[in-house]
C-alpha cells in the first residue's frame, strides 16, 4: 500500500486508499460535540428574594445602631441663620434620612421615566 501526506478535502493529511480502510468497522464511539442536558434551575420566589433582603436591612440597621451609640456627644450646628446643638446622633439620623429622602425621589423621577420607554418597547 502507498502512503501519500497529501491534504485531504477535510484539511488533514493520511493515508489515501479505499474507504474500508480508512473507516474499519468497530463500535462507535460516542459524539463527544454533543450539549450537556440542560441544568434545572430554581427560580427565586419573591419570599426568598425578601428574606435576603430582611437580612441585609437587619444588618445594616444593627451598624447603624453601633454607629448612634458610639457617638453621643452634643454638637454645635448652624445653618441658614439658624444655630443649635444637638446630640451627634440626632444630626447622623437626620443627615441619612435626607439621603434616603434624596435617593427616593431621584429614583422615583428615573422610573417614571423609563416606564413609557418599556411598555413602547413591549407593544
Amino acid at each position: 500500500m502507498q502512503t501519500s501526506h497529501r491534504p485531504r478535502a477535510n484539511g488533514r493529511t493520511g493515508q489515501t486508499g479505499s474507504a474500508s480502510q480508512l473507516n474499519p468497522p468497530g463500535p462507535r464511539l460516542p459524539d463527544r460535540r454533543k450539549q450537556p442536558p440542560a441544568q434545572r434551575t430554581v427560580t427565586a420566589v419573591r419570599t426568598s428574594v425578601v428574606w435576603s433582603e430582611l437580612w441585609a436591612v437587619a444588618a445594616i440597621s444593627v451598624l447603624f445602631m453601633v454607629l448612634l451609640v458610639s457617638n453621643t456627644g452634643d454638637v454645635r450646628i448652624s445653618f441658614a441663620g439658624l444655630s443649635g446643638v444637638l446630640p451627634l446622633a440626632v444630626v447622623l439620623m437626620a443627615a441619612m434620612a435626607a439621603g434616603i429622602a434624596v435617593t427616593l425621589i431621584l429614583g422615583s423621577a428615573r422610573l417614571t421615566q423609563l416606564r413609557p420607554l418599556t411598555r413602547k418597547r413591549l407593544r
